[in-house]
């Protein structure tokens, strides 16, 4: 399964890319929401330059240094990524988004206990992090913990029923432990709900989506 990818792309859109009022300083909104519109048009670079001027005029911007991040998350530059999470955490210590982003960078280098720990800590924050247990998930089958990851499939599951992509890695782990039939019924409730990774695996071994 395409869980990196999948993992970055979630992770984008999950965070408001609009600079909200008292989250950012005032003489630094206006260039956030230049760089948030930017981004939205895939005009890394320019973005890159707006949070970063951001920053030059409010070096305490945890905002910036966040979303700075993620484009260079974009861009593939994981350690550029992981200092500007760095920063942001340092400066908002509470901030379960850096903490998550920030694992998902460290995971791509394939320091999965690191992202485990990272994740850990986005949950503890926000227990409700569905990204964030989803993606522990993630790393904990990269490891071969299939049990774990698929309790925290579970648990994204309880708190968001239609998540297709957390059905779609349960089944996989299932599959790991060689549970087929409870791995079949994942990949089918996710190819209802239009998950492709799951459709595919179904057509390419001849089972309906019923």
């Amino acid at each position: 399964m395409k869980q990196y990818l999948i993992i970055i792309v979630i992770a984008i859109t999950a965070i408001m890319l609009e600079c909200p009022a008292g989250y950012a300083a005032k003489d630094t909104k206006s260039l956030c929401t230049s760089a948030a519109a930017k981004f939205k048009t895939n005009n890394f670079r320019g973005a890159i330059e707006d949070y970063t001027k951001a920053i030059e005029q409010n070096p305490k911007d945890s905002y910036a240094y966040l979303h700075r991040g993620i484009v260079k998350g974009t861009e593939c530059d994981a350690l550029g990524a992981i200092a500007d999470y760095n920063k942001a955490i340092e400066l908002d210590p509470k901030n379960s988004f850096a903490y998550s982003n920030r694992g998902i960078e460290i995971a791509k280098k394939g320091d999965y206990a690191g992202a485990i720990s990272d994740y850990s800590i986005a949950i503890k924050l926000n227990p409700k992090y569905v990204i964030a247990y989803n993606n522990r998930g993630n790393a904990k089958t990269a490891i071969g913990d299939f049990s774990g990851a698929i309790e925290d499939y579970t648990k994204a599951i309880e708190l968001t029923q239609n998540y297709g992509v957390a059905y779609t890695n349960r089944g996989t782990a299932k599959g790991h432990l060689g549970d087929k039939d409870g791995a079949l019924a994942d990949y089918k409730k996710a190819a209802k709900l239009n998950e492709p990774d799951s459709k595919q695996w179904l057509s390419s071994r001849g089972y309906s989506f019923e």
